[in-house]
């Protein structure tokens, strides 16, 4: 039996492997961080107040569930942006590490930290190639978050129908969620707490800025010639009234819980 378990692991690590590999990505850690440079001044302003507060009230209740105490507990946020989960987790007492690899991203953190002097320790690293030894990250948290940012959702969709309509390519939705890393945990004896939310958000945006915004998302890892940028603009004009783009989704979000001595 333990073999067996280890053969599944095994193969789901592969399987794993091979869609992230199918799947379009940024895997350049240069023009990751130019990505969401362009995109730090206005993050989030487009998403209604009451929706982002409602996500991040869900995650901070999600977790006091799972027995979580923020007051006097160090917190790793990893891909922290401008602090959407460490602002509020250190309001309610905690000392937390935000880790991005957007300067424009902390910048707009560090003067929140600075303007309402909160615990945060902000530093600007990718986590992929991070050595959490030198950092000094190694066994040193109570709680490590690891969260996807929300406008992910809505420009998927947009490189879905883009994808399709404009540049002549089949697109299968390669955004695995929370399938591959469950599934890991489970065969490695863990038992992760779940939940999936659903949410309807609106987005209202200048047709430029979210053509630039989708030319930036689909075409990471290939560089658009200057035609092929003038179809996605031409699409976003035309579907847009008054020069405001405005699109409306579901959205599922999918949240994990789990004690890494818990198994």
């Amino acid at each position: 039996m333990g073999l067996q378990k280890k053969d599944n692991l095994n193969n789901l690590i592969e399987c794993w492997k091979k869609t992230a590999s199918d799947a379009l990505n940024i895997r350049d850690e240069g023009r990751m961080a130019d990505f969401w440079n362009k995109r730090s001044e206005n993050y989030a302003n487009n998403i209604g107040k009451d929706n982002r507060k409602k996500r991040t009230d869900e995650i901070l209740e999600f977790l006091e569930e799972s027995g979580f105490d923020p007051e006097g507990s160090r917190v790793l946020d990893i891909g922290c942006g401008p602090g959407t989960l460490s602002l509020p987790l250190s309001k309610l007492g905690a000392e937390v590490t935000a880790l991005d690899i957007s300067s424009g991203m902390l910048k707009r953190l560090k003067d929140t930290v600075k303007e309402e002097s909160l615990p945060v320790d902000v530093i600007e690293t990718s986590w992929w190639t991070a050595d959490i030894d030198s950092l000094g990250f190694r066994d040193r948290f109570d709680l490590v978050i690891a969260s996807m940012t929300p406008a992910i959702k809505d420009i998927e969709n947009f490189d879905n129908e883009i994808r399709s309509s404009i540049l002549g390519e089949n697109s299968a939705n390669n955004m695995n969620g929370m399938t591959f890393p469950f599934m890991y945990l489970y065969l490695s004896g863990y038992m992760p707490s779940v939940r999936i939310n659903h949410s309807e958000w609106k987005e209202e945006t200048n047709w430029r800025e979210a053509a630039d915004q989708a030319i930036e998302f689909i075409g990471r890892g290939r560089d658009f010639d200057e035609e092929t940028k003038e179809k996605i603009r031409d699409y976003y004009q035309n579907a847009s009234q008054d020069g405001i783009y405005r699109s409306k989704s579901d959205v599922y979000t999918g949240m994990m819980v789990w004690e890494v001595n818990g198994k």
